[in-house]
């Protein structure tokens, strides 16, 4: 097989590579952040924990399809080139979450009203599970060896920064309009900013070049699906990076989408200081996720990654004790912190996992391994910890998850090839 030879990245193709990141995590995320003004709404009412299981069920429901994206975004790309899957996967999520935001409510159309909800969540998880995997094999690919690490994060970093986009924009909704003008109308706002966020992405990625489809594999060995390929030829790959990187997402996704809903059904902080304590953490990811890549490049991607892991085994019971205490300056801090020791690993951990792979399976190994990982374990997070407290009736019991799933990373990435700095195959 030729190898084809890398372009140099272009400053218009990193910034389209990385903004529909922002749009798709913006949408996502802002699912999370709304939690319980969307179960108030699309949900029977009459108990609220129930209504924000209901709600965080359809969360996770939709992080499940991202495994379904990654695959089949993936193997478009692998198949078809990247510039097809980075435009299909953005125009998807923008039009799904436009349509959000004129559903009617439960008290509208009854349960019409979360049957749509539930099936437009499935698409934009499907949406997301391509889009991300998509961006970070573009920029990895386009990338000089040395400096993978620091341009793979760029991707993670966009995310991040749609999460914090859509948690600021919940923060504003919920100091600017009432409660009764929230429920009543102001909630759609935020899902209609999709409309002009979508459209100017899907201008930008049609100035990226034409491609070709990567060379396929000959002999026995090929398979038209590169699905069943990547299963069959690397699996070992696929379940390290899958269970290796639980404990990056559910971490992440405690601290970005679970954590506010918490801190305000225990009754800890109000909505606005909530979102904004969660809003700072989210900031503090987008600052260090470029540094992690930076001194990956630098030391290696396995020695970033350990360190986190250690970071998170031994922080999350003091996290969840801090934030419990109702200061804000100390939940701030912790906060932090937390997502600092997050951000080193998991930032690196994914232009990891788009360096394992060969090209012509690379978004396809990619998507399958980190939508597992974001998806399947991490995305449940939130619903998971729900659940974990109410059956245990134990505030505490998220920090033990965490802490497991942390062992479980050390265990898996110890014997971890390293790949920072070393050719792509």
């Amino acid at each position: 097989m030729t190898r084809p030879v890398s372009v140099p990245l272009k400053p218009i193709a990193v910034i389209a590579g990385m903004a529909g990141n922002l749009m798709e995590w913006y949408d996502f995320a802002l699912y999370g952040v709304m939690a319980p003004t969307l179960g108030k709404l699309f949900f029977p009412q009459g108990n609220n924990l129930v209504s924000i299981l209901s709600v965080f069920g359809v969360f996770a429901a939709g992080y499940i399809m991202r495994l379904g994206g990654g695959a089949f975004f993936g193997h478009i790309a692998d198949h078809h080139g990247r510039r097809i899957a980075l435009l299909a996967s953005a125009t998807l999520m923008a039009v799904t979450t436009t349509i959000v935001g004129f559903l009617p409510s439960y008290a509208s159309i009854g349960i019409w009203a979360p049957l749509l909800l539930v099936i437009l969540r499935l698409v934009q998880g499907l949406s997301t599970g391509g889009e991300f995997i998509t961006s970070i094999t573009y920029l990895v690919e386009n990338a000089p060896p040395h400096r993978r690490g620091l341009i793979g994060t760029l991707a993670g970093c966009t995310a991040s920064g749609g999460i914090l986009v859509g948690s600021t924009a919940g923060t504003i909704l919920f100091s600017v309009f009432s409660q009764e003008q929230i429920l009543d109308w102001a909630w759609r706002l935020p899902f209609l900013a999709s409309i002009p966020l979508g459209l100017s992405i899907a201008l930008l990625r049609t100035s990226l070049p034409e491609e070709a489809p990567p060379e396929r594999h000959a002999g026995k060995s090929h398979r038209k699906s590169s699905v069943l390929h990547v299963l069959f030829e690397h699996p070992w790959a696929l379940i390290r990076g899958a269970f290796g990187g639980w404990a990056f997402q559910a971490g992440f996704y405690t601290m970005a989408i679970f954590l506010s809903s918490y801190l305000v059904e225990r009754k800890v902080f109000t909505e606005p200081t909530a979102l904004g304590l969660q809003s700072a953490a989210v900031g503090a990811a987008i600052i260090m996720s470029p540094i992690a890549g930076w001194l990956s490049d630098r030391f290696g991607r396995k020695p970033m990654s350990m360190i986190s892991l250690v970071a998170i085994l031994i922080g999350s019971w003091p996290l969840y004790a801090v934030v419990n205490l109702g200061d804000n300056t100390l939940a701030l801090a912790a906060m932090i912190l937390f997502m600092i020791g997050i951000a080193l690993g998991g930032a690196t951990y994914q232009v990891w996992l788009a360096e394992v792979f060969p090209r012509t399976l690379r978004a396809t190994g990619l998507g399958i391994s980190y939508n597992v990982s974001a998806g399947v374990l991490g995305g449940t997070t939130p619903l998971i910890c729900a659940l974990l407290i109410k059956v245990t009736h134990d505030g505490m019991a998220p920090a033990y998850l965490l802490m497991a799933a942390a062992i479980i990373g050390i265990l898996l990435l110890m014997g971890k090839r390293e790949t920072a700095q070393r050719p792509l195959k």
